[in-house]
């Protein structure tokens, strides 16, 4: 099962990275559990509201992280099989700050929970060292 898991985050960030879903329309209904926790309380310095629910607060969660870019790109730098239901990504994104020339730029890793071919929970780390620490896992 675990390739499985894998090959499910991967599947989810091609569509993610061109921020082109819509849950209403199915696009990563299928993929993406209706009761989804995406947690942001592990985030260093995260702003906003630390956990994240549904559908609804999934897109919440990426309107608020997409916002402050007028530019903004992400790529998949590694999936990695964690054990379990668990798959970590590392992920890098870039974004030129709304109003600013300034170029952000963030490697950051996220762990994901995956039960019955569907994503139940993502928790977001600042740091991939932090993603990996929380899986048992090392750079």
């Amino acid at each position: 099962m675990s390739q499985e898991n894998v090959d499910l985050v991967r599947s989810i960030f091609e569509i993610w990275e061109r921020g082109d879903y819509s849950f209403a329309t199915g696009q990563l209904s299928d993929e993406i559990a209706a009761d989804v926790i995406w947690d942001m309380s592990t985030f260093r310095g995260w702003p906003d509201q630390p956990v994240f629910h549904g559908l609804d607060g999934f897109t919440r969660f990426d309107h608020a992280w997409r916002e402050p870019y007028d530019d903004w790109t992400m790529a998949v730098e590694q999936v990695l099989d964690a054990g379990g239901d668990r798959v970590v990504a590392v992920l890098v994104q870039r974004g030129r700050l709304r109003g600013s020339d300034a170029e952000a730029r963030l490697r950051y890793g996220i762990v994901f929970a995956v039960e019955s071919g569907q994503i139940r929970r993502g928790q977001v780390y600042m740091t991939v060292e932090e993603a990996l620490e929380a899986v048992g896992l090392r750079e």
